[in-house]
Order: structure tokens, then sequence, then C-alpha cells
């Protein structure tokens, strides 16, 4: 699908950005694929193409929102990217504030609550989204968003007397690739993907 039209003086900015930088630049630095001047981003199992020529975005359904925004960013923020595999959470990121409550209740509680009864189940879940099994927490799984940003998820069993947990964690470098309020909604797209029926 199209980017959301009402992120489209934001999208302007962020295609201003860019402007200049050769195609081969961006995809390598971000570790995507180029096509002539498309460069294709392989997003949790699924694919975003960004045509530098037409300026234009395409994002598969399950990525509504801000994520043509998203792409962009990263692109962009890949471009100083470094290699830092420490996990940290969303709290740790520049400019998070703003952004934690919202993050906390719409990413990290319904983890909790899908998957703390059966923490185990998370990487079922996971598999669809190219998962791949982590020793923290009672169960835990790293997912990538972009080539050059995974996310964690850990999971704690809860029973009648501890509830469950859960965290949501970003490696160092690919988060400093986007700003706090992207970094949001990659959480949160993250979490809807695995506690929804659908799949």
């Amino acid at each position: 699908m199209t980017c959301n039209p009402a992120y489209r003086q934001a999208m302007a900015l962020a295609w201003t950005a860019i402007e200049g930088i050769s195609p081969r630049d961006l995809s390598r630095d971000a570790d995507a694929d180029l096509k002539g001047e498309e460069i294709i981003l392989t997003v949790f199992a699924s694919e975003v193409s960004v045509d530098l020529r037409d300026r234009l975005v395409m994002t598969p359904p399950e990525l509504t929102g801000p994520w043509g925004l998203i792409a962009l960013h990263h692109l962009k923020g890949c471009l100083e990217w470094k290699r830092d595999d420490e996990w940290v959470s969303f709290e740790q990121m520049p400019g998070a504030r703003p952004f934690a409550a919202a993050f906390r209740e719409r990413a990290v509680v319904p983890l909790a609550a899908r998957f703390g009864g059966d923490p185990q189940e998370l990487l079922r879940r996971g598999r669809p989204l190219r998962c791949r099994p982590l020793s923290m927490g009672d169960s835990s799984a790293s997912f990538q968003a972009f080539p050059r940003l995974r996310l964690a998820v850990v999971i704690w069993h809860g029973d009648g007397e501890v509830p469950a947990g859960a965290s949501l964690l970003f490696d160092r470098g690919g988060a400093a690739t986007l700003p706090a309020e992207d970094l949001t909604e990659v959480g949160i797209s993250l979490s809807q993907m695995l506690v929804s029926t659908d799949q």
C-alpha cells in the first residue's frame, strides 16, 4: 500500500534529506537490495520498496501508519550506522520519554498478556516473522525489523502470585538509525503482529 497522506509533509522532508545521495550508497549502507533506482528493504519478513526516481514508498498491508516515513528515516540513519549488538530498552533511547507510556501500553503490555501464560508460544507465533531464539527470561526471540535493526522480545511466566512480564529491546546500533517516535511504531507493529489472531 502507499504511504498514508497524513504524513505528506514529513515525507517531503524525509525525501529532501536523502536527495543527492546515490542509490548505491543508500542501499549498501542499509544492507538492502537495489534494482535500478528502487531500494528493497526486508522488514519483518516482508518487503518495503523505496522508489527513488518516482519518490514512492510501497509497504505491505501489515505495515500500516507511518511505515513509509520510517523506511526513509532508516535509509538516512543507516548512512551513519555502526554495529553495536548491545540490547537496550526503549527508555534508554534519546528522546524516548514523551513516547514511553504509549510504547509500554501498546507494545509491551500486550506481549505480557498474550505470552505470559505460555512463554514458549512466543517462538511459535514468531516463526512466520523468522524469529531467532534467545536465552533471556523464560522465552525470548530476536526479530529483524530492518537488515540494520533488530528487536528482542523477552517473556517471563506469570502465575497466581507473580504477574507475567515482558520486555521489548532494541540493538543499540540499529536503534540509532531512527528517532524515538519511529522506534515506538516499530515496537508497536511487532507486538501487534505477534498478538494478532489473524495468523
